[in-house]
């Protein structure tokens, strides 16, 4: 399956009788429904198997080529991304630790549509795991469940979940994994949906054990190895996550730029404005710049997956967070129509992306428990920056980054809980940026250049910050800057490993850096506006051609 053949399956999105268009995810969202039909078409043609590997009668190839099909069904409804992908977490710590048998109900659940669901959250505990109470008991021939997971993904729906409850009594090893069947209902009551403000009709539910039976084969892995497998787990969310923001971003962006052209002021279009122009030129960097982290994530993962506790964490915020800036810059633009709940450009979809781009930023973890999650590494992290840099982290670097390039298989045992110090999109800049200053310079591109000094200068100052930071506060506010920075980074090195592909232009490099080193050092992007211009022209051209805001090709229906 391609991108184009699920925009050729679903047809026009902005067709108000297609039951795959944005009207009728309009409709789903004021009715709180479930995206039953639009599943159905996407399960039908094999969509859902796409995350799952092939030795479990998936179709998975790489992240980079999922995450393509997943932002183009998701900028349509992102409800699509839950509604066939919320397995995903499950099946991950399956893959890790999951004895043969685990692995095969999962996959036959899975391949034929339905769901399996993750539980390790607890209201009163939030992303403090390590206060959970839930409680697997031993007893004859196995355990006894008793507590209350919450937020559980499709938890009234899923037929098994993976389950993570207390068995010792102190720090990360006091932790198990089972799977559980959930046919059998006995000792187990599933609450009512969870009314989000967002992704309305996914079923967010809390299920309570008191005293369920749970077999001694539903162990995943061994005792007090279930953290172990989330962290990695979720290092792998963290990335598929990405596309559902992207299909918000992409939505809100096309819709804001539809408005802009056929709305007039006067004698003139509202997107010759200069108002109008400066904030969709902000809007269109971010876009562009979270594609381009995210492709260098997904990328990423099959190259270097040891480094991802750092690696996917960085790319998460930024992705999230440019995302916001998106649906912000376009909301200034739209003005009234932004709020407008059934009226305007879309019929109320702009409110509906806003809702939904809200939920993708927390689906995994919150914002600050992601930059806290890498923060502690960022001392070992900064320091490699100014060592030597070794051949084979070059080469590495030019696999991720060069788009024809083949990536390695995917290997999911070789994901770590630390980078160990190690982060090679920044460790690699002190090669790649004389070479790319030495292209820029011949080419007489001297902003662009002055924004490659300027990178480099942050980030190796960045080392010498976080080891005055205090260690509390200081180290996640620096870990905020380090993913902006990391994300400049990738641009940069985009630029670089692909200097025939046109996409990849000194301009739009420039417009990349602008946004993201004004977002690195905390000041407002308008501050340098002209240098993002450029950034709408690019996706002005790609709207016209009907091409998705992205450096990967896709036409669009």
């Amino acid at each position: 399956m391609t991108p184009e053949e699920i925009e050729r399956l679903l047809g026009d999105p902005y067709d108000a009788t297609n039951p795959y268009g944005f009207a009728a995810a309009v409709a789903r969202d004021e009715q709180d429904a479930f995206p039953e039909e639009l599943c159905a078409k996407l399960r039908e043609a094999g969509f859902h198997l796409h995350y799952l590997p092939r030795e479990w009668g998936g179709r998975f190839e790489s992240f980079d080529r999922t995450m393509l099909l997943v932002r183009t069904a998701a900028r349509r409804d992102l409800n699509v991304m839950p509604g066939t992908m919320f397995g995903i977490t499950a099946a991950t710590c399956l893959a890790l630790h999951g004895s043969p048998e685990q692995r095969k109900h999962a996959a036959e659940i899975l391949t034929r549509g339905g769901a399996v669901g993750f539980a390790l959250s607890e209201a009163a505990h939030g992303s403090d795991l390590l206060a959970n109470t839930a409680r697997l008991e031993p007893v004859d021939s196995g355990w006894e469940l008793t507590g209350q997971k919450w937020m559980v993904g499709l938890g009234r729906r899923c037929e098994a979940v993976y389950l993570v409850a207390r068995t010792g009594e102190r720090g990360p090893g006091a932790f198990s994994a089972v799977l559980l069947d959930l046919t059998d209902t006995g000792r187990l009551e599933r609450g009512p949906a969870v009314q989000a403000s967002g992704m309305r009709g996914i079923d967010f539910a809390h299920l309570r054990f008191d005293r369920f039976r749970v077999p001694p084969d539903a162990l995943v892995g061994a005792e007090g190895q279930a953290l172990e497998s989330v962290m990695k787990a979720q290092q792998v969310v963290r990335v598929m996550s990405m596309a559902g923001s992207l299909g918000i971003a992409d939505t809100a962006l096309r819709l804001t730029l539809d408005f802009a052209a056929d709305r007039r002021v006067g004698r003139k279009a509202l997107l010759e404005s200069p108002y109008s122009r400066r904030e969709l030129a902000i809007a269109s960097a971010a876009a562009l710049a979270a594609d381009a982290t995210a492709v260098a994530a997904a990328r990423g993962i099959h190259v270097a997956p040891g480094t991802f506790s750092v690696w996917g964490c960085a790319a998460k915020h930024v992705v999230a967070e440019s995302t916001e800036e998106v649906l912000r810059r376009c909301g200034g633009v739209l003005a009234t129509r932004a709020v407008l709940r059934t009226e305007g450009p879309g019929g109320g979809l702009f409110q509906k992306l806003q809702r939904d781009a809200a939920i993708v930023r927390v689906v995994d973890t919150s914002t600050l428990a992601n930059l806290r999650s890498y923060s502690a590494q960022l001392p070992a992290v900064a320091g490699a920056v100014s060592g030597a840099v070794p051949a084979d982290t070059v080469e590495a670097v030019r696999q991720v980054f060069d788009l024809s390039a083949p990536l390695p298989a995917y290997r999911p045992e070789r994901l770590d809980l630390n980078a160990r110090g190690h982060d090679p999109v920044t460790a690699a800049l002190g090669t790649v940026a004389p070479e790319a200053l030495a292209r820029l310079t011949a080419r007489a591109e001297q902003a662009t250049a002055h924004l490659v000094v300027r990178l480099s200068e942050a980030v190796t100052g960045l080392s010498a910050e976080v080891f005055e930071a205090d260690r509390e506060t200081g180290l996640a506010d620096l870990a905020e800057r380090f993913a902006w920075l990391h994300a400049a980074t990738c641009c940069l090195h985009l630029w670089w490993a692909n200097p025939t592909n046109p996409f990849f232009t000194p301009a739009w490099l420039c417009a990349c850096l602008t946004y993201l080193l004004a977002r690195a050092d905390g000041t407002d992007p308008r501050r340098d506006c002209a240098e993002q211009l450029p950034a709408l022209d690019i996706t002005t051209d790609l709207h016209d051609h009907d091409q998705l805001f992205s450096a990967l090709p896709v036409h669009l229906a």
